[in-house]
């Protein structure tokens, strides 16, 4: 009888090795797309928060564009923009 362990692993390494290839052929860039503008919207939120809780009013003291974390998700979108902090591309050449 096959090890639970055995199939559970084969399972897992197929999966890593469809998400490496929808990688590398550039298949999954619009899902990173998605989540990169997720995250910087979430950043965008924290800031205003931030600057709410320091007594600043949102519309008169500072507006959502003039965030940081919001323009970061339109450059992603306008494709201008990189993921990962400005260490590159989606996807470095070799």
């Amino acid at each position: 009888m096959v090890s639970t362990y055995l199939i559970v692993s084969a399972v897992i390494a197929i999966i890593a090795v469809a998400l490496g290839v929808a990688y590398t052929t550039g298949a999954a860039d619009p899902l990173i797309e998605k989540i990169g503008i997720f995250f910087f919207k979430a950043k965008a939120e924290a800031e205003a928060k931030k600057l709410q809780a320091q007594g600043l009013k949102e519309g008169e003291d500072f507006l959502k564009s003039d965030l940081k974390g919001n323009q970061q998700a339109d450059q992603v979108k306008e494709r201008l923009g990189n993921l990962g902090g400005g260490l590159g591309d989606l996807k470095k050449p070799f």
